[in-house]
């Protein structure tokens, strides 16, 4: 079924996020959008809307080129990194594929682009479509004046084509959120939204579950849990839980996939070091089997000669009883991974009940 209207995020990381923050925009002005996000967002009660108008937003991933299968008029490009080395070639290859994204889009759609993108001449030249950017002060839509708060969320002077348009605070924390904000407004504008809208849809937008999610508090300790599984998206999470973190930051991590491990675990050891302590639970297979003889032992031994506390414990028991012994109040417990490591944090939480 096709949409007059069709706003598809595509991007390494923060489709699920940026999604829902143009989810609650749209919501918010009331223009009864159909929605299909990629985790389970509060205000539709789930991760599908089915609304009344020919609008529809959509996550776009590009896993095994999943997203060549849209008809999008808006497309959207967070950013483009290495990911999905089980499909994808390498870097170039995982470019040419979102190059194929930007050009399904028509002569009088319109590709949001990231300027932090590498290369962006190259990537978009040719194409019939408009382009705007979002990200630096150079950009179609970019932040001015930003201030935290002291949970680490962003307020600042969102402006587009060179204006001032307002005040936007945000309730989700992180550099990264600023970035995926700006995308959403971006995409809004277009639309024809109005900045009174895009400031107070962003305001209501509180975060998706696994994305950021406080989960409650053991011991005296925040548990906080996110679906953060690529170097990026870690370095993120973990920057924005230092500005909410008043003690030591511990983060129990669960590596996705034996290819992705090997192929990135330099970048893995480089991203998990700005926590203080580091819990490696066993690699999450999915898809996959070792045949690579690859474990969270090697990771650990990267942390290790980066100077950062690692250790494997064992499984999720072991786990959950080292940290009831080593984690002290005030300190800040993240759960992270993109398999089933929430359950260590659902554990502690209900134990604390």
């Amino acid at each position: 079924l096709n949409y007059q209207s069709c706003v598809a995020v595509a991007g390494t990381h923060g489709k699920t996020t940026t999604t829902s923050m143009l989810s609650h925009i749209t919501m918010q002005a009331a223009l009864d959008p159909t929605i299909s996000v990629g985790g389970m967002l509060k205000s539709i009660g789930g991760n599908i809307r089915v609304g009344g108008s020919d609008l529809f937003i959509t996550e776009a991933c590009e896993y095994t080129n999943s997203f060549l299968s849209f008809f999008p008029t808006i497309g959207i490009i967070l950013n483009i990194d290495a990911d999905h080395l089980d499909f994808f070639k390498d870097l170039d290859d995982i470019r040419r594929s979102f190059r194929k994204f930007a050009q399904l889009l028509p002569q009088d759609g319109t590709l949001i682009l990231s300027s932090d993108i590498p290369d962006p001449a190259g990537f978009t030249a040719g194409l019939p479509c408009r382009v705007l950017t979002f990200g630096d002060a150079g950009s179609t839509c970019y932040a001015e004046d930003i201030t935290w708060d002291s949970t680490g969320c962003a307020g600042f002077t969102l402006c587009y084509d060179r204006k001032p348009q307002g005040h936007i605070q945000l309730r989700v924390p992180g550099a990264h959120n600023i970035s995926n904000a700006l995308a959403a407004a971006a995409a809004a504008i277009e639309l024809g939204i109005s900045f009174e809208d895009i400031r107070d849809g962003l305001y209501s937008f509180t975060g998706t579950d696994r994305r950021f999610e406080h989960k409650g508090s053991w011991g005296g300790f925040t548990i906080i849990d996110d679906y953060a599984h690529h170097p990026t998206e870690i370095r993120a999470t973990l920057t924005a839980a230092a500005h909410a973190c008043s003690g030591s930051l511990w983060c129990i991590f669960q590596p996705h996939t034996y290819t992705r491990t090997k192929a990135l675990m330099d970048e893995f050891a480089d991203a998990l070091s700005l926590a203080d302590h580091v819990i490696l639970a066993d690699i999450y297979p999915a898809r996959e089997t070792d045949t690579l003889g690859i474990s969270s032992r090697d990771l650990m031994e990267k942390l290790r000669a980066h100077g950062t506390d690692a250790c494997c414990p064992g499984d999720f028991s072991a786990i959950e009883d080292y940290v009831k012994k080593n984690v002290q109040p005030g300190d800040l417990l993240l759960t992270m991974g993109a398999g089933d490591v929430v359950k260590i944090a659902d554990a502690l939480t209900a134990s604390c009940n």
